[in-house]
């Protein structure tokens, strides 16, 4: 009795593996404008509001920073929302430097090319779709 069903539940498990894998995809970041081949870029990825540039991180990554353009990959993420922070970060201290006020001294991006009024922008604004037919993002430092 028992073989009668391994058999089926061996295929079961088979099947929604199969689901699983056919969901998930490497997220493919194009960042341009890199205008110095010094420090490196940072790029993290967020999939909710919640922690939005602070805490809410779900896989970051880094690169050297080439003049032009650098891509970074996030292996096997599942269809959902997501949004992508980048930071130039010129003198490698892991954080991005701002003047006395407050505003950014190293070039950075965000998914979207989304940009803030007197801020960073909003997740919402940032935010994009991911599944099978979207493979891959742009980003413009500025």
């Amino acid at each position: 009795m028992k073989k009668r069903f391994a058999v089926p539940l061996t295929a079961l498990a088979a099947s929604l593996l199969a689901l699983t894998n056919a969901k998930a995809a490497d997220l493919n970041v194009e960042i341009s404008g890199i205008a110095e081949a010094k420090g490196e870029v940072m790029v993290a990825l967020f999939n909710k509001s919640e922690g939005w540039l602070r805490k809410g991180v779900i896989a970051s990554t880094a690169t050297p920073a080439q003049v032009g353009t650098v891509k970074v990959s996030f292996p096997s993420l599942a269809e959902g929302e997501y949004a992508v922070s980048v930071i130039h970060d010129l003198n490698s201290n892991k954080r991005l430097d701002s003047n006395p006020i407050g505003m950014p001294i190293e070039p950075y991006g965000f998914s979207n090319d989304a940009a803030g009024n007197f801020g960073p922008p909003t997740y919402d604004q940032a935010k994009f779709k991911f599944g099978p037919d979207s493979k891959s993002i742009k980003i413009k430092l500025g």
